[in-house]
């Protein structure tokens, strides 16, 4: 039975939602897919552009980036591939970004932002942009356990509803304040509250 996500928060998106159904089906009634489970190139091609793997880094907040996108390469200017956020990244966005991997890690939930792209210098990755993402946890080996992000990252020319800017987002103290946890099931926005 396909399950219906005509609700999820992210519904209009062809791309995002060909992700989610995918990782849904993957997931098969437990917490989240296992990473030996998920093969990119079962995807549509038009997706692959979009996608990026990423993992924790020991000791750091630090997120490294094994899989990016053909669509990231172009928007960043450079394949970081194998290169952490401390590498490639600073300042709020950093933060802003480690966050909303550190909140699909421990959540073991979906998250979903919608933000400006931007990063403090001007010139850098074509400047200001509406961005779209979904985090997808994924274990490897322990079941309960996320070791790694599966995502995907969308640039639509306009985002519905007000945009909040990277500072703004970043000076939320409270990390749920600067994403959305995702039921696992459905992908609706879920109320603030302990997770299970």
């Amino acid at each position: 039975m396909v399950p219906d996500l005509s609700a999820a928060t992210f519904a209009d998106d062809p791309t995002l939602m060909s992700v989610a159904s995918y990782w849904l089906a993957k997931r098969n009634g437990r917490l989240m897919p296992d990473r030996a489970e998920i093969d990119p190139l079962d995807l549509p091609a038009a997706v692959w552009p979009n996608l990026l793997l990423a993992e924790p880094v020991a000791g750091s907040t630090a997120i490294r980036y094994r899989l990016v996108g053909s669509a990231h390469v172009e928007r960043y200017g450079f394949d970081f591939t194998g290169k952490t956020t401390s590498e490639i990244m600073q300042g709020s966005y950093r933060e802003y970004m480690e966050s909303i991997y550190r909140t699909a890690l421990d959540e073991r939930r979906p998250v979903y932002s919608e933000s400006i792209f931007r990063w403090d210098d001007a010139d850098y990755a074509h400047g200001h942009a509406a961005t779209r993402r979904l985090m997808l946890p994924l274990s490897r080996g322990e079941p309960d356990v996320a070791a790694q992000v599966f995502s995907v990252q969308v640039w639509p020319t306009r985002i519905a509803g007000r945009m909040h800017s990277i500072p703004d987002i970043s000076r939320n103290t409270d990390v749920r304040g600067s994403c959305i946890l995702l039921d696992r099931d459905d992908f609706r926005v879920l109320e603030p509250g302990p997770a299970n």
